[in-house]
């Protein structure tokens, strides 16, 4: 924890001191400090924790391990999230010996205590103060047992064929747009619970679906992995973990179907490296940190399957000793940032069922890129992390009106790559920056998102600059002052706030060596019995919320594993 602090307190230097001003007032309303946190949150009308329910779902059963060990399995998987979680679920029930690797902790839903600062330290990597190297983007994936399926806002959608016919031009493969990847997809879709049956609008959504009706623009409900979600005021906590357990997230559904298969599952165990023997794996080497002092893991397989996310599924193969250039190429980590606006009546944007409806409006700009506009739930790490700073008194002004605040995401499909390196010490560096062209869709979406907003009956918007363009919708001019005010300030290196929710292509599949790190089946080159699953195998970014997408991958390389062995 140290040492991430440590990265962000760098990158937050060279971001600018207003950074470092927006970390003192997200630690004020974000980490509990007695009466004046909870005076903070009353000033604002936000409920702070609600009470636990009085029926908590089980937890799923993990081995314990206490001492030097060595585990023997047909198949090893490191990650449990949208890809490990599959990869783990299909092979188990098919027979297969399983053992699961999980750098996170079991997320118990007693544990879940619903305040921003514990839940974002137990869940999120790093604590969730991952950041790009110029620190202009900070970068949120889940580490936990089920992983980013557990923290995520539920939106699954399946890969569009658009994208799968562009996946298999670039990749030079037939798999994308086949039918046996069409069954994949089908299949986690069943299995995930995909569907609309529990949508109902919060206000917050409502508004995005009223603005877009207005104008005329594409609005519709999104399809979600939930099962009898309540729907309610406890759904806007949902991004720290389902207590209710209506969420279909993997440790709901394929960790539960291997666990009871006979899979083991490990947690707070760091993955070192793939062991390998004359060309072909024989399992990895692990430090469990559970235990104190920390003990060793090695875990012989005849099959390896990394799936440890985008950042650190290539970590894992450098540290491997894996030499391909194409590993740690190709980063995309869909861009999201906002515009905010504030309404005459009491929005309360913490509270409802999460993403229930979205817009293509802007989603294909030039060739299938551009973005697409979704709401997320705004406690106040949000807002205090990436409102622009003004001045200390403005910006607790604009904390203060939050209960009548609403944003309008733009998840921007960004077209042009970043990297991640590996350093010495073997950990992953994200190096990324917004290119011109994919600033220029960015541009032209937030004033789409504006125009929704003010639509929908707001009377003051303002952008996430530092400082913000503000405008009053029906002053005269004001769209044109808007989008003068926002190009004064641009939109790349740390002048816009952005966030990455999704980290996609850093170990692609493709048939070239030159061009793609992993074949068709998601084996690896240079180590037979070596496969990537999960975010880093996709050719470029997906355009929408990856989850279903990295699962029908996942699905597709467990079941060329067992058709393997």
């Amino acid at each position: 924890m140290l040492q991430s602090w440590a990265f962000s307190t760098s990158a937050l230097r060279r971001a600018g001191f207003q950074a470092l001003k927006r970390l003192v007032h997200l630690a004020h309303y974000c980490w509990p400090q007695g009466d004046q946190s909870h005076a903070a949150w009353r000033a604002v009308g936000y409920p702070g924790p609600l009470p636990v329910p009085s029926s908590l779902p089980e937890p799923l059963p993990t081995v314990e391990v206490t001492r030097d060990t060595t585990f023997e399995c047909d198949v090893v998987v490191c990650g449990s999230g949208a890809g490990g979680g599959v990869v783990a679920g299909v092979l188990a029930q098919a027979g297969k010996s399983v053992v699961v690797l999980e750098k996170g902790r079991n997320p118990l839903p007693s544990a879940m205590t619903q305040i921003e600062g514990d839940m974002l330290s137990a869940w999120y990597l790093d604590g969730g103060l991952v950041m790009t190297q110029s620190g202009s983007m900070p970068i949120l994936a889940g580490s936990c047992l089920g992983g980013g399926t557990v923290i995520n806002y539920t939106t699954a959608f399946p890969l569009p064929p658009p994208v799968r016919e562009e996946w298999d031009a670039r990749s030079g493969l037939g798999v994308f747009t086949s039918q046996r990847f069409a069954q994949s997809l089908e299949r986690v879709s069943i299995r995930s619970g995909l569907g609309t049956c529990w949508n109902t609008p919060g206000e917050r959504d409502a508004l995005l679906e009223r603005g877009c009706r207005a104008l005329g623009w594409h609005v519709e409900a999104q399809p979600r992995n939930v099962t009898d979600c309540a729907e309610g005021l406890e759904c806007g906590y949902c991004g720290y973990g389902c207590r209710r357990g209506a969420k279909n997230s993997t440790d709901r559904t394929y960790l539960r179907d291997a666990a009871a298969a006979g899979a083991r599952l490990v947690v707070r165990c760091d993955v070192e490296r793939v062991m390998h023997e004359r060309g072909r794996v024989t399992g990895v080497a692990a430090t469990v940190r559970s235990s104190r002092p920390p003990v060793r893991l090695m875990v012989r397989a005849r099959s390896v399957v990394v799936a440890c996310g985008a950042i650190h599924t290539p970590a894992v193969l450098r540290r491997s000793g894996l030499t391909s250039p194409v590993i740690g190429q190709g980063l995309r980590l869909h861009p999201a940032t906002a515009v905010a606006g504030v309404f005459p009546h009491r929005v309360e944007p913490w509270s409802g069922a999460l993403q229930t409806r979205y817009s293509e409006a802007f989603a294909d700009l030039d060739a299938g890129y551009g973005a697409r506009f979704e709401t997320a739930p705004v406690h106040f790490a949000l807002p205090a992390s990436g409102f622009g700073w003004e001045s200390a008194r403005r910006f607790r002004h604009d904390l203060s009106r939050l209960g009548h605040t609403s944003i309008v995401g733009v998840l921007l499909r960004d077209r042009d790559a970043g990297r991640v390196a590996v350093g010495r010490d073997g950990r992953p560096r994200v190096h990324y920056e917004l290119s011109d062209y994919d600033a220029g869709h960015v541009r032209r979406a937030l004033l789409g998102a504006a125009e929704v907003l003010a639509a929908a009956g707001a009377q003051e918007i303002f952008t996430l600059h530092t400082p913000p363009a503000r405008a009053r919708p029906g002053t005269p001019n004001w769209r044109a002052r808007l989008i003068a005010e926002a190009d004064s300030r641009g939109y790349q290196r740390a002048r816009l706030s952005y966030i990455s929710f999704h980290q996609m292509g850093t170990a692609s599949l493709g048939r070239d060596p030159a061009t793609s790190a992993a074949g068709e089946t998601g084996e690896l080159p240079e180590r037979r019995g070596l496969y990537v699953a999960d975010g880093s195998a996709f050719p470029t970014s997906s355009g929408v919320n990856p989850m279903i997408t990295i699962m029908a991958i996942a699905d597709h390389v467990a079941r060329a594993i067992g058709e393997a062995e």
